[in-house]
Parts: C-alpha cells; structure tokens; sequence
C-alpha cells in the first residue's frame, strides 16, 4: 500500500487565500449527503475534496481493498459497494498536485475503531432508535450543573459498578463505602434541570486501547477528533463500534427518565491536532485560520484555530450539532470559546435547532478572542444583540463576586472587596449594563467552571489564614446570590460543598485523584448541600426569580442599598414582594424589618425555609431573603 506522504503546514497551505475565496467557495460550497450512508444492500460513500486529483476508498482493518472514487459535482467523491457494509472499517487515500497523499479517516463520520484509527459504517437500526426527546423547557427556568463522566464514576469507593464509563451514571441507588448517595442518586437529588456533560465526542488526549483503570491516565477532553463518534473510552467494550452509540443513548434516556435534561459541551475552536486531522487531510489549508505565511492561526492557544466563516466548517458545526440533538435528544450545547466562531455560524446553529426544538438551549464563552478576517462578526458577547437566543457566560459578576481568575490577588464582593456591589446587582438583574444583552436569559449566570480555580480553592488562596468554615461560608454566600439571579444559574459539580482540586487552578490532565467527585465531602458540608437544594426549590417556586425579559425586571426589581459589603434590594412581581439582603461583612446587619416579612432564606446554619416572623438581622457572610405575607 502507498504510503502518506504529507507536505510541511506551509508548503501545503501555499494556496490558502483562493480556498479561503468566495469564487472558491460559490463554486465548491456542497449541501448534499455525506459520509458513509447504509443499506443493508449497498452503503455509498461520499467525500467532500474538491482540491484531490484523485480519491481512493480503502476497505478493510488493513486497507487493502481499494476502490476507486468518482469525483461529481462541487469536488464531492462517491463510491458505492454492494454488499451488507455493518460495522465494515474504512478510511479514504487522497492524493493531490504534486503526486503528494494522504491518508484518513471521515469527516462526517458516524462510527471509529479505536483511538480514531479509521471510520466504521454504521448501521441506524443496530444503532438503536434515537432517544426520545424530553418535553419543550422554559430557558428561564434553567439550572446547569457542570460535571465530567469520569469525575462522576471513577471513584474507588464509591459504590458505582462500571467506574468511568457512560453507564456508571444509569446505576441507581449507588453509595459510597461510608454510605453517602453517589452517582446518579446524588444527581437526581440536587434539584437542577440540565446536566452539562464535558466533552462526550471522540478526543485525542486518552488512548482507549489503554489502561483506563482509576489514577492511570486522565483528560477533560477538549481535544477533538471525531465530531459525530461518542468517546470511546467512556464506552464498556471500547474496541466496539456500535457499543459508544448505544451505551451514550442509553445513559442520556436515563437521565431523561430520571427528570434531567443532557447537555453537550462542543469545541468547534480548534482541534486536537491540526496536522493530522481529517479536515486537514481531505482539504489542506481549507478548515482553518492560517497566518500570512501558510502556518497555523492560534487564538486558542491550543495549535490551531478552525475558520468557522468557511461554508463548509460552518456546515460541519450544524450537521454535528443537529445530529446529535437528533439521535441522542440531547436538550442544549455548550461552545467553547464561542467567541473564535462567528455570529453567522451561531446563528445558523440557532436556526437548525430550532426545527428540531426551540427549547434547546445554546450556551457558549463569549470571550472576545479570534483572528477573524475582515468583514466577520465574532460570536462574542459584545455582538450578542446579533445572536438572539444565544446565552453567554457572564464573566462580569463572576469576578465582581470572587475577583479575576487571572490575577492572584484579586478581590470581590465575596472576599471583602468594596468597590464590586454595584456590579453585582446589575449581574442579578442580568448584566444589561455590561453586555447587549437582549433577555435576562442571555446571561449565563455563575461563580466557578471546570476550568480555573473552584470558588473555595480561589478564596481560600485569598485567605490563607481563614479556617475552612469561614471559606465555606464565603463560598455559600456566593453561590446564594448567584442562585437568586435573573438568567441561566450555572453550577459546577461540587460547588455545593466547597469543591476543591488542591489549590490546582486547571486540573485538566491531572490524575484521578484530583479530580474524582468526593461525594463523602459532601456530606461533610451537607449544610452547604441543603442550602443549594432549599434555593433551587424556591427558585422554581417563585416566578419572581426567573421574569425572563428587562421589562419585567426594569418593574419588578428596586435597589436600596449597594455600597461596600452590603446590598438590599426589592423584587414585586406576581402578587409578591420579596427583600433580599446580602451581608458580606463579618459583622451583622440590623435590617428594621417587621413583623409582616418571613425569612424564607438565610445560610445552611439557619436552613432554608420559614425561620421567624419578622427579619431584624442578616448574619455576617449570609443572604437573608424575606418575602412579605400576602
């Protein structure tokens, strides 16, 4: 078999500015099928590489049957076997001017063997039927809980079978050895909504034919490989193909059984590696951003950045997102590094999934970041009055509540700054002043994600010296707050306890033993838990936490005082009046309230729920919320 012999980036990008043309994409831009499409009599496959003189499939583990492709309209491949083509490998070999091959697996690809080493037919029916949506959903009443598969099973003792994998998240009543609720009965517990699932597609970062044992080898997965393939290595029987399609769709129709939406978090950004990937393979120089002299575009800083203004990237995004949402039901995505794409592409994912369910919920880091070219829109959060229905995490009131991720030494409200309080009402009320926002669920409002530091570990950096029940208390007062603002409520899992990583700020390649989910710590700050749990109830009780349009909060909401470490504020909608106090100080607040108020929140010392008539005082480092009788 000839081998591949691919040029240098440079070399073989030297044409870059015509395949970034439009004369180049109005004549080659395809809409048509591709990928490997099944019969049980015949599968044709197409290809699209508009730039090969010539396309070769190869069949087989080794590639050695080789069938020559036909080139059709727009620079679209085809070849069509007669036969039962099940679970059959395949890969493409193509060769370009020069005499210069490559060899790859496909793009559009719905199977992988292993560690992505070539594609597999897949057939629909043995794949099983597609997951059954869930009922349509209110954005405003959304509460995402960020968590990673093998974060949530790879435990040594706690109690999950089928550790690391889809599958450990469908047991019930899983415990911990000191008793402790884990897995999916922690989960159905917390009164969320959505959880969000850290990267499920095929990444590069984990070899799947390794040990995948607890402590052996460890990645997020922001390392993409194939777009439209579940992750092996989440898959009991990885070396199956049809095993990754049927155990993730057996796992999301669980959580849908158990009332939890799935959501997915996508990295369109960039890709594992650049060099080697199949869109680079099939159409050098075409899906990616490049520099004057033909290398590679990084705003990621991950070694590449993909160029989604491309008609045919921006396609691949669409096709992955709305097969996905298609086959496994899948109820929102979460882009990384949304802000590298473009508003065009956003909002053509917007409208495809619209035709599928209008209540699937995008959300997306808005950062403004990317080597755009000239005439593109970014997809940040300074265009989102471009991206309605498009919600973006709102970096603003995470900051003013705990200071910058960035900066060591940063302070906010919630670690004694004076100068955040104005900023964090408006973050409440959904951060219209910051951002061109066009609906209070277009903030994605939150303290901590799975990157950066936990919120306990960031202050308790900031107070070196503050006993570890002060830290959790600072912690509760910030999740509290966050908990009562308008937009999506975004938690990462663990943040109910005071998550810690060791004071790692990213633990993305770092051992098990970092980043397992330590469900017993939970317990330990089962007041922590309660309290969460007691503010997600009222959440979902009271229609006056989640109005869903500035109108409405331009109305309802009415601030008192917003100065240093202390903020009141009053919300009347709906036949309610509510009076939130926030006391981040270390002293307590006399509030004058009387007796016509009840406290419905205060902190997990105090518990959620009716605590006394009348509210005369906030404790230091607490929330108290009081609603008035009606």
């Amino acid at each position: 078999m000839m081998e591949q012999t691919p040029l240098k980036d440079q070399q073989a990008h030297a044409n870059w500015r015509e395949l970034h043309s439009n004369e180049f994409n109005e004549k080659f831009a395809y809409d048509g099928p591709l990928g490997a499409e099944y019969t049980p009599q015949a599968t044709t496959f197409r290809l699209w590489a508009p730039t090969a003189t010539w396309v070769e499939l190869m069949l087989g583990e080794d590639g050695a049957e080789l069938i020559d492709m036909t080139r059709g309209e727009r620079g679209v491949w085809e070849a069509r076997v007669e036969d039962d083509c099940s679970a059959s490998v395949y890969r493409y070999r193509l060769t370009f001017p020069g005499g210069h091959t490559n060899v790859t697996f496909d793009p559009w690809g719905r199977g992988s063997t292993p560690n992505s080493k070539a594609s597999v037919v897949i057939d629909p029916v043995a794949a099983t039927e597609p997951c059954e949506r869930m009922p349509q959903f209110r954005a405003a009443d959304a509460v995402f809980y960020e968590a990673h598969v093998r974060d949530l099973t790879i435990g040594r003792e706690n109690g999950i079978e089928r550790k690391g994998k889809f599958l450990g998240l469908t047991e019930p009543s899983t415990r911990t050895a000191a008793g402790n609720p884990s897995g999916l009965d922690y989960l159905t517990s917390l009164g969320v909504t959505h959880v969000q699932l850290l990267p499920i597609y095929d990444f590069g970062s984990v070899d799947e034919e390794g040990d995948l044992s607890w402590g052996a080898q460890y990645n997020w997965g922001y390392d993409p490989m194939n777009y439209f393939v579940p992750e092996g290595s989440y898959t009991v029987d990885t070396g199956t193909p049809y095993a990754r399609i049927r155990q993730l769709k057996a796992t999301v129709d669980r959580l849908h059984a158990s009332g939890l939406r799935v959501v997915m978090d996508v990295v369109f950004n960039h890709v594992y590696d650049a060099g080697t990937n199949p869109l680079e393979m099939t159409v050098p120089g075409y899906f990616f951003r490049l520099n004057e002299d033909g290398s590679w575009a990084d705003a990621t800083a991950c070694g590449n950045e993909t160029a989604s203004e491309q008609p045919m990237m921006r396609r691949l995004i669409v096709d992955a997102v709305t097969y996905w949402a298609r086959e496994f039901a899948l109820d929102g995505f979460r882009f990384d590094l949304m802000g590298i794409h473009d508003v065009e592409t956003m909002n053509a994912v917007r409208a495809a999934l619209d035709e599928i369910d209008p209540s699937i919920i995008v959300i997306g880091e808005g950062w403004p970041m990317g080597n755009h070219p000239d005439g593109v829109i970014p997809a940040d959060y300074d265009h989102a009055d471009l991206m309605p229905g498009i919600s973006h995490f709102n970096d603003s009131f995470r900051d003013a509540m705990k200071g910058s991720p960035f900066e060591e030494g940063s302070r906010g409200f919630a670690s004694g700054s004076a100068d955040d309080a104005g900023a964090i009402f408006d973050g409440v009320c959904g951060s219209r002043g910051r951002y061109p926002f066009q609906a209070p669920v277009e903030s994605v409002i939150y303290n901590e994600a799975h990157d950066d530091y936990t919120l306990f570990d960031k202050l308790a950096l900031t107070f070196p010296e503050a006993s570890e029940d002060e830290v959790i208390r600072r912690c509760e007062l910030a999740t509290t707050v966050q908990l009562l603002g308008e937009g999506i409520a975004f938690l990462h899992a663990g943040q109910e306890f005071g998550r810690t990583k060791g004071g790692l700020r990213n633990s993305y390649a770092s051992p098990d033993s970092v980043n397992e989910f330590d469900y017993d710590r939970a317990a330990k700050f089962a007041g922590f838990g309660e309290l969460v749990r007691g503010l997600l109830k009222l959440r979902a009780e009271s229609p006056w936490l989640r109005l869903g349009d500035f109108a409405a909060i331009d109305e309802a909401y009415e601030l008192g005082e917003a100065t240093g470490s202390r903020i009141s504020y009053t919300v009347r909608a709906g036949g309610q009046e509510a009076r939130i106090f926030i006391n981040a100080a270390e002293e307590p607040w006399e509030t004058g309230l009387g007796e016509e108020y009840r406290a419905v929140v205060a902190n997990s010392r105090t518990g959620v729920g009716a605590e006394a008539e009348g509210t005369a005082q906030v404790a230091p480092l607490s929330v108290t919320v009081a609603v008035k009788h009606a």
